[in-house]
């Protein structure tokens, strides 16, 4: 699982907004009423808000209704729930789904917190010998640094990486030169998933060449060659032909010659069952070149691409080793599937072997 966070810019605007606007709006009320910290407090979480996100006048709006209750009732936690419940909604005007939900949540939380950290600061022993004033602005100041944590949901983005899950899904039993090729290719999604952008369809096309690599590794654990060994039925083989030589009874030679060409069936599976492997691995290693050709190509001339038109040399090389991973795909799941298709055609072999 990934956890990432994103729009540095806004999130720096709204925290900037938040503790600026709710110091000097705490400064500015602090002549007309005792509750300057609040009010200001809340205002400028409204500030910040707006700067980092827009919406200003539903937020101002949301920030105004919010400070109205602090005036209208009695000081008490019900009062302090109501406030913090009218600026979440402010804080959450243009979001929808599970991250509004989240976010409003959070935010209603966030602000009761802000609020317990200004009454804190406004009535600090430590703080006594401030003037007012001064206490006033700390104390706003201090209610939209806490505030800011009310937009965290809006920039962290969890996703779970299926490349480190099929990674961790592989069999313990790989080949060393099938295991090799793929560490090669979790390197290739490790550079890419850092320097490529989440809407860059390359990094899309890397990942899903990297799955299939990991994919086919792990089919080629289920490739096996039961029975005797290759060496074993060649000594067997040459054995068959010393009797069949030395036979004098036709139904003997018979007899054997049977088992000879039986031994000449497992043979030839054994040697097809081979060659099918080394096939796989061969397209693997072209597979994986290829990976790593467009990742170079794609990180390394993607602020290139950026700066030219479509019809750029460097967008039209990437658009030929694009077609040539997807090609690369193609291939090699054509090639895990007729390996697979293959597979049942062993099993008269073993019938034939046991008779």
């Amino acid at each position: 699982m990934d956890i990432r966070f994103g729009e540095h810019a806004s999130f720096h605007r709204a925290a900037v907004g938040m503790v600026g606007g709710s110091l000097l709006l705490g400064l500015a009320l602090h002549p007309a009423t005792p509750l300057a910290p609040f009010v200001g407090g809340i205002g400028g979480i409204a500030i910040g808000a707006s700067w980092g996100y827009g919406k200003a006048p539903w937020r101002v709006l949301a920030a105004i209704a919010a400070s109205v209750p602090l005036f209208a009732m009695a000081p008490s936690w019900t009062t302090l729930t109501l406030v913090s419940a009218v600026l979440a909604l402010g804080l959450v005007v243009g979001m929808t789904g599970m991250r509004g939900l989240v976010t409003l949540a959070l935010a209603g939380v966030t602000t009761l917190v802000a609020m317990w950290c200004a009454v804190r600061f406004d009535h600090a022993r430590a703080l006594a010998s401030w003037p007012s004033w001064t206490t006033d602005a700390v104390s706003a100041a201090a209610m939209g640094m806490v505030g800011i944590l009310a937009m965290l949901p809006r920039h962290l983005i969890v996703s779970r990486d299926p490349v480190r899950a099929a990674a961790r899904a592989l069999p313990a039993g790989i080949d060393g030169e099938v295991r090799h090729l793929c560490d090669r290719s979790l390197k290739i999604w490790s550079t890419a998933k850092d320097e490529l952008g989440d809407a860059d369809p390359g990094k899309n096309l890397i990942r899903d060449g990297v799955l299939k690599t990991l994919e086919v590794a792990a089919k080629t654990t289920e490739v096996k060659q039961p029975g005797a060994s290759a060496q074993e039925i060649s000594a067997r083989i040459a054995d068959l032909d010393q009797r069949i030589a030395a036979a004098a009874d036709a139904e003997t030679r018979t007899q054997y010659q049977a088992a000879r060409a039986a031994l000449e069936d497992q043979q030839r599976y054994r040697d097809n069952i081979r060659r099918g492997s080394e096939r796989l691995v061969a397209r693997m290693h072209n597979h994986v070149a290829a990976l790593e050709k467009f990742q170079l190509a794609a990180t390394g001339l993607e602020n290139a691409v950026k700066m030219t038109s479509k019809d750029s040399p460097e967008v039209k090389q990437l658009d030929e080793l694009s077609h040539e991973v997807t090609a690369s795909c193609d291939a090699l799941a054509e090639l895990e599937s007729s390996e697979a298709a293959a597979k049942p055609a062993a099993a008269p072999v073993d019938a034939v072997a046991s008779n």
